[in-house]
C-alpha cells in the first residue's frame, strides 16, 4: 500500500471508526504495539502512519524477520540506533530469537526502553495460547492490540477505500477528476478480496488507467488472473465440513505438503492439522 492520510479517510464502519479512535488516543507512541490482520490487509501503512503521526518517519528502525536469517536477528536488533523499532512478521520468530527479543527489551532502563511495534498474521494472544509465541513476550509486546478486519468483513468501506485511492490515482496520473459509477461500486462489493485492500488498489489504479471519460464503470473494474489460482471452487448448499476440507487440502497442495507452512497459513495447531488429515485418510477422502 503507498502512504496514506488514514485519518482523512471518512469510514463507515464501526470497526474502522473505533480503529481510527485507538490509534488516535495512543498518538504519540511510546508503547509497544501489535497490528494483526491477514495479507494485505494495511499492517505495515498503519505501523508507519503511527511512527509518521508521533514525529519518528526518519527516527526508527525496521526488522523484517521474514527477510533475514535467524542468526542475523541478534545482530539486526542490536544495529538498532533508535528507541522505536518495527518488528515486521514477528510471528515467524524463532524460539530462540524471542529469548533474544525479550531480553532487549528487559536489559533496558524504563527511560531507555525501546518501543517496538510489531506486525503479525495472526494475533499474539493466538500465538501464545498455542505455544508458539513465550508468554513473556506476549505480556511486553502487547501493551495495545489493533486488530485489522479483512476487507470482506467491512463491506460498507470497500467504496470508502475505492474512492480515497481513485482521487490517488488521478492525481498521480494526472487525470481529471474521476468518480466511480454506482454499478462500478456494486461491482467491488461483490467479489471477495482475497488480497484485500492492497489487492483493492490495485484494481482501482488499473481502472484509472483503463477509463478514457470522466466515470469508471464496472466495465472498467478488472480483477487479476491471480485469483483464479487463489479461490476455492466453492458452491451454494456445500457443507462446512466439505469447505474446511477444500481449504485444508489446498493449502497443502500450495506448501508442497510442509505441515508447518500450512498450519501457520491456516491460523491452526500441527495437531489440530495432523488430526484432519488422519480424518480424511480414514474417510477415504484423500
Amino acid at each position: 500500500m503507498n502512504t496514506v492520510d488514514l485519518f482523512s479517510i471518512k469510514y463507515k464502519s464501526e470497526t474502522y471508526q473505533s480503529l481510527q479512535k485507538l490509534v488516535q488516543s495512543i498518538l504519540p507512541v511510546e508503547s509497544n504495539i501489535n497490528i494483526h490482520g491477514s495479507q494485505g490487509s494495511g499492517k505495515t501503512t498503519w505501523a508507519q502512519f503511527i511512527l509518521e503521526k508521533s514525529g519518528l518517519a526518519n527516527q526508527f528502525c525496521k526488522i523484517d524477520v521474514k527477510e533475514i536469517e535467524e542468526e542475523n536477528f541478534k545482530s539486526e536488533l542490536e544495529a538498532c540506533t533508535f528507541r522505536h523499532i518495527l518488528l515486521e512478521n514477528v510471528d515467524y520468530l524463532h524460539r530462540e530469537n524471542q529469548a533474544i527479543l525479550a531480553q532487549y527489551i528487559q536489559a533496558r532502563s524504563l527511560q531507555l526502553k525501546p518501543v517496538v511495534i510489531t506486525t503479525s498474521k495472526r494475533s499474539l494472544s493466538d500465538l501464545a495460547r498455542e505455544g508458539l509465541l513465550r508468554q513473556d513476550l506476549y505480556y511486553k509486546l502487547s501493551v495495545f492490540n489493533i486488530g485489522l478486519p479483512d476487507l470482506k468483513q467491512v463491506k460498507e468501506d470497500i467504496g470508502t477505500f475505492a474512492e480515497y485511492y481513485l482521487k490517488v490515482f488521478s492525481i498521480n496520473y494526472k487525470r481529471p477528476q474521476l468518480s466511480l459509477s454506482n454499478e462500478a461500486i456494486a461491482r467491488l462489493e461483490s467479489f471477495f478480496w482475497v488480497g484485500n485492500i492492497l489487492e483493492l488498489e490495485n484494481v482501482v489504479e488499473r481502472a484509472v488507467l483503463l477509463c478514457e471519460g470522466s466515470v469508471v464503470t464496472d466495465k472498467h473494474i478488472r480483477f487479476d488472473e491471480f485469483q483464479k489460482y487463489n479461490s476455492l471452487d466453492l458452491s451454494l448448499g456445500m457443507s462446512l465440513s466439505e469447505v474446511e476440507r477444500r481449504l485444508i487440502l489446498q493449502t497443502l497442495e500450495h506448501t508442497q505438503n510442509n505441515r508447518t507452512k500450512a498450519a501457520h497459513i491456516l491460523g491452526i495447531s500441527i495437531r489440530t492439522l495432523r488430526n484432519k488429515i488422519n480424518e480424511y485418510k480414514e474417510a477415504g477422502l484423500i
